[in-house]
């Protein structure tokens, strides 16, 4: 387990400086004094959604591609997450005054959902161990900022507990650390190159970095 270990701390250590910058992001600051309007915060939940039912079907592929893998349990379980993640999201549009339709045709942004473009790609090419250490070193910030982003709303918009389920969800997340970590090295031992897997998660970060961005865009009026 050690080369699995020390590959996830390099590729920690490599990509500290934009996960610092994606925990110190703007939007959130913005969001705490309150600065964004409800029509830029629609921004998240209607590019959001698009996300979360794209991620279900690209997770769901992987547990088809490898449902005979001893990663299987390892996808099925974040599966399950990005589900429940869903009627969370449904629970904060409606909050926003956002209907189905709303969510369903919302006018989504390139760099709000390249994200999960990037998921379906890992889907479709990527081995497990790429898709496994890019979210173990992925999640974690996605998480955070979404701790900061329900503490945000329930103090300066007025969002109550229920309302913030779906960040809620993230922010306390379980650790993927011991699951992942088995995934990583059985890559290793089959032959999949350290290069592959750094790349898949420092671009994995790259496009989380992307998503708030553009909803800090949204907040300036920006053409998309």
């Amino acid at each position: 387990m050690m080369e699995a270990t020390k590959l996830i701390q390099n590729i920690r250590d490599d990509l500290s400086d934009v996960d610092n910058k994606i925990s110190s992001h703007p939007y959130l600051d913005a969001l705490m004094k309150g600065d964004v309007s409800v029509e830029a915060l629609r921004a998240f939940p209607g590019n959001q959604y698009t996300i979360i039912t794209s991620d279900l079907r690209s997770i769901a592929f992987l547990v088809h591609r490898f449902g005979d893998a001893p990663s299987r349990d390892f996808f099925l379980e974040v599966l399950r997450g990005e589900r429940q993640a869903l009627d969370g999201l449904i629970v904060l549009a409606k909050k926003l005054d956002m209907s189905m339709g709303d969510l369903a045709y919302y006018d989504v942004c390139a760099k709000g959902i390249a994200y999960t473009t990037f998921m379906a790609w890992q889907a479709l090419y990527a081995t497990p161990a790429e898709f496994a250490a890019g979210i173990l070193v992925n999640f974690p910030a996605w998480g955070h900022n979404c701790g900061r982003m329900s503490t945000a709303l329930r103090k300066s918009y007025g969002f109550t507990e229920k309302d913030t389920a779906f960040l809620d969800g993230f922010a306390n997340m379980p650790p993927l650390d011991a699951a992942a970590m088995v995934i990583v090295q059985d890559g290793l031992e089959q032959g999949v190159e350290p290069a592959q897997i750094h790349r898949g998660a420092r671009l994995f970060q790259a496009f989380e970095m992307m998503f708030w961005d553009a909803m800090l865009e949204e907040t300036k009026g920006k053409k998309r």
